[in-house]
Parts: structure tokens; sequence; C-alpha cells
């Protein structure tokens, strides 16, 4: 390979790895609980993976348990209580409205503190009510250095392929002129 196609390699690498580091959000995400109770599976899935403080996304799966399929008319509430007991519980009501993916209810949830969030998830179909409890662990809000660290890292790395690359030329007008 030439030399200067391999820090065109390198720097398309680089690039790609860069350009990536954001996450897609999307319906679903990280499996919280998965629960059989009565005639039904409950699934709590939650994003973005690490929960931060802040908004997140609280999703819920509820499949007949005997076929698998979803129950798509259920009625899905969310609990929320934070860590230090101290505040009382958020209720929030889970839609398919909510939800890109619509075989999932989901709602937008406000974590405002850190620490072992406790979601109480109830179930109602028909005359059935199913609950399911889990907890949401949730860290401190990323610096605004973890979110901008990409952008800082580009400069320095643009001069160090650059300086690379005028290396590679030197050495090689220096092969050149000494096979002449």
């Amino acid at each position: 390979m030439h030399p200067l196609g391999s820090v065109g390699v390198l720097l398309g690498c680089v690039l790609g790895v860069v350009s990536g580091t954001r996450r897609v959000e999307a319906d679903g995400g990280t499996i919280r609980v998965v629960e059989p109770v009565g005639a039904y599976v409950v699934t709590v899935f939650s994003a973005p993976e690490p929960l931060r403080v802040g908004t997140a996304d609280v999703s819920v799966l509820v499949q007949e348990r005997a076929s698998g399929s979803p129950l798509l008319d259920a009625q899905v509430t969310l609990e929320l209580t934070p860590p230090d007991g101290a505040a009382p519980p958020r209720r929030v009501e889970a839609t398919h409205a909510a939800a890109t993916n619509k075989l999932l209810h989901a709602a937008r949830v406000d974590l405002d503190r850190p620490g072992a969030w406790t979601v109480r998830v109830s179930v109602h179909h028909g005359t059935d009510t199913v609950e399911v409890r889990g907890m949401l662990p949730v860290v401190a809000p990323a610096s605004t250095l973890a979110d901008i660290w990409p952008y800082l890292a580009l400069p320095p790395l643009a001069v160090a392929l650059y300086a690379l690359r005028a290396r590679l030329v030197r050495r090689r007008l220096g092969d050149v002129r000494a096979s002449q």
C-alpha cells in the first residue's frame, strides 16, 4: 500500500469513530425487568444507557403469556419512587402514542437525582390488573467535557495526521533522491 494511502485509511477510521460517539435513542433500550405475572409477561426497558439525571424513556412490552402475542389494548401506568424516598412517587401513563415502536407502551420521565429509583408498572386489561417492580439505576449527569470531547480531540488529531503525512513525504523524497 502506498504510504499516503495508509494515512487516508487511518484518518477515515478515526473520523468514523469520533463521529459515531453519539447514541441513537429509540424505544426499547436496556431490559430492566422481565416478569411473567398472571396471564401476562411484562418487560420494562429504559434508555439511554446508562440512565443519567434528566429525561429518560421507559418502555413496557406486555405480552400474553400463553401465545407471546403483544397486548396492545392494555392500560399501563408507571410509578417512579426516588431513591431517598423523601419525595412522593411520580405517576405517569405509558402510551402507544409516546412510543415509536407501537408494540410498546412508552413514557418520558424526569429523573431529577442519582440513585436507585424504584419503578412499579401496573397493567390493566379488562378485569385483570397485574404489577411488576424493578430498579432503575440513575447516575449523575455527564460533564459537559464528556459531551464535547470528540470536537476537542479533532484539531490535535488533524495536526498529528498532517505531521505524519509530511514525515512520510519527506522520507519518500529522501528515498527517491538516494536511488538516483
